[in-house]
């Protein structure tokens, strides 16, 4: 069975407006599928304002975190439903 963490309502950090976001998405380490992600994000390119990815080696984990401009709660949903879908993805956590 596969284990996927979904966390909401994270406080934003103060050099963030109240409508931008930050969506974090984990997978083992070497499981990370960038193709896909982009795929995930195709249609709401227009909010994607930065896109960071990191090897997190002493947890096992590739991490990819996507700065949005102002998104939709509905888009952001969509977004999250879509990442937890996928069988690879071990997170996804929305600040």
């Amino acid at each position: 069975m596969n284990s996927k963490l979904l966390e909401t309502g994270v406080e934003l950090p103060s050099m963030h407006s109240a409508n931008d976001h930050r969506l974090i998405v984990r997978a083992h380490v070497k499981g990370l599928r960038i193709a896909a992600i982009w795929q995930v994000l195709l249609p709401f390119s227009r909010n994607v304002q930065n896109v960071s990815i990191v090897t997190l080696p002493q947890d096992g984990f590739d991490q990819v975190t996507i700065a949005l401009h102002p998104t939709p709660r509905e888009a952001l949903d969509s977004i999250v439903t879509r990442f937890n879908d996928m069988p690879w993805v071990t997170s996804t956590i929305l600040c």
